[in-house]
């Protein structure tokens, strides 16, 4: 009787069983916990735009399409953020100097001031919250802090 070549071996899948486990609790939790700081926001300000204000409050002026590029949406989904942005006041459009059709985003005063001021707010309101755990809780967090910010930086 001949046999056939031998089966490649399979490669063990990369997500274990504990890790989705752990995986899928962590999301939650994450998910609970911006519903939560979330709680005071404006009603105009919505997860996305916070996100394109923060990222164009985080450094040097940024066209439309590198906003797009770094928040990994569409650019007609960014111009849309965008506007809305500019409607509320919180960002300010600036020709680019070395090409007058692109124009450049920096965050307003007043942007600046919200996010200065949603920073304090969720901050100490998540500061309150992890003071009422327990202490054993409280620092298994502080032990956790490093992985969770491995996690944040780790490349896509």
């Amino acid at each position: 009787m001949t046999t056939g070549p031998a089966e490649p071996a399979t490669a063990e899948p990369v997500t274990t069983v504990g890790s989705a486990a752990t995986a899928g609790r962590l999301r939650l939790a994450m998910v609970g916990l911006n519903r939560k700081l979330r709680k005071d926001w404006p009603d105009d300000l919505t997860p996305s735009r916070l996100s394109a204000l923060a990222t164009i409050a985080a450094g040097e002026p940024l066209s439309v399409g590198e906003l797009a590029k770094r928040m990994a949406v569409s650019t007609p989904t960014v111009s849309h953020i965008v506007d809305a942005l500019d409607k509320l006041g919180l960002i300010d459009r600036l020709q680019d100097p070395n090409d007058r059709r692109i124009c450049r985003l920096t965050a307003s005063g007043a942007g600046t001031e919200l996010l200065e001021e949603l920073t304090r707010r969720t901050t100490g309101r998540l500061a309150e919250h992890i003071h009422r755990l327990p202490p054993a809780q409280r620092s298994a967090l502080e032990a956790a802090l490093p992985a969770l910010e491995a996690l944040a930086a780790a490349p896509e």
